[in-house]
């Protein structure tokens, strides 16, 4: 990873017992937990040695049984409870004794969007286990990141080359990573990628971009939200990332229906976001069809999907279909609608 980077602390010795990762930057979040998931479990007998609960249907006792159950033909065990939050105070305090006196054969990382550390809970955690927090990096530190990715494959960008990296791309880093990706087959034994190979690669592959699916979802146009969706598709676009994609665009438009009902300017919006202005312009135009509470049912749409996608077995480019024709149908709203 690049020099500096937050995982850097996940690589050195052994796992810990005890992990709660949270933060907004959902990318670095899943990239540790599945670093933790790599150091931890052996390929060989990983299906007998690792579960994965969700903190309020599992509950306390569901995850202090399966962090008590010894590992089986392996040194350890790996317990992941997702979204943690879910987790009330009296159910947290309920894993304090464990907290206090882990098991050293389980390895238990809670995942979460927050840490709420006034609670009792984690003055025990704070002694035992090990908290990171992952938030989203400043528009500033993105082409130091795609640097940092290419450098892991001994890539060299020219002058230039990283910025435009980012500002095509923007502040999704899974996006960026498969940018980088792209780029280093298209380069080859070449290991060098300018400005020229940029405008090549990322922009042909983002031919129909998420800007496109989110505009045919607002205008309600399931026809040609569909034919987006079947082009990153077509493009090999794994499915968790087409809804990171859509989560951050619908995240970004409820940001700007709240600025626009507070009658907040183009340069607010701007400031807020930290996005360059044509790429503000055509999300405060997909903003303005839609209302907050249109958007609040879009969202709840998005976190119930990407449910579906990490514990069904349904297939993923059925779940984003039927995904996108449930977002698309909902009735956009009329120019300027406020909630």
């Amino acid at each position: 990873m690049p020099p500096g980077d937050p995982l850097d602390a996940l690589r050195e010795g052994a796992p810990g017992p005890l992990y709660w990762i949270h933060g907004k930057e959902r990318f670095l979040v899943d990239r540790a937990v599945a670093l933790i998931k790599e150091r931890v479990l052996d390929p060989r007998t990983r299906d007998f040695n690792y579960d994965l609960l969700y903190g309020k249907e599992a509950g306390a006792q569901k995850i202090l049984g399966a962090a008590r159950t010894l590992p089986m033909m392996a040194k350890r065990r790996l317990v992941i409870v997702r979204d943690a939050d879910g987790l009330d105070a009296k159910q947290l305090d309920a894993l304090s004794s464990y907290v206090a006196d882990p098991s050293p054969e389980t390895c238990l990382v809670f995942v979460a969007d927050k840490a709420d550390q006034r609670l009792k809970f984690f003055t025990t955690w704070k002694k035992r286990g090990i908290l990171l927090k992952f938030d989203p990096l400043p528009e500033r530190q993105l082409a130091g990141f795609v640097r940092g990715e290419g450098a892991l494959r001994g890539l060299r960008f020219e002058v230039g080359a990283a910025d435009l990296i980012a500002d095509e791309v923007g502040a999704d880093l899974g996006q960026l990573v498969d940018a980088v990706e792209r780029l280093e087959l298209f380069v080859g034994a070449r290991k060098q990628i300018g400005p020229a190979d940029v405008e090549e690669v990322v922009t042909t592959t983002r031919q129909r971009s998420v800007f496109e699916l989110c505009d045919a979802i607002g205008a309600g146009d399931t026809a040609r939200a569909l034919g987006a969706l079947g082009s990153l598709l077509g493009a090999r676009e794994p499915a968790l990332r087409i809804l990171a994609m859509i989560a951050r665009a619908v995240r970004q438009l409820m940001q700007v229906r709240d600025l626009l009902d507070r009658r907040a300017g183009r340069q607010e919006m701007m400031e807020q976001l930290g996005l360059p202005p044509f790429v503000v312009e055509k999300i405060e135009a997909q903003a303005r069809r839609l209302d907050a509470a249109t958007l609040r049912g879009m969202h709840a749409a998005v976190y119930r999907a990407d449910r579906t996608l990490k514990s069904s077995k349904l297939d993923d480019d059925r779940v984003m279909e039927l995904l996108v024709l449930s977002l698309a149908r909902r009735k956009p709203q009329r120019a300027g609608a406020r909630a």
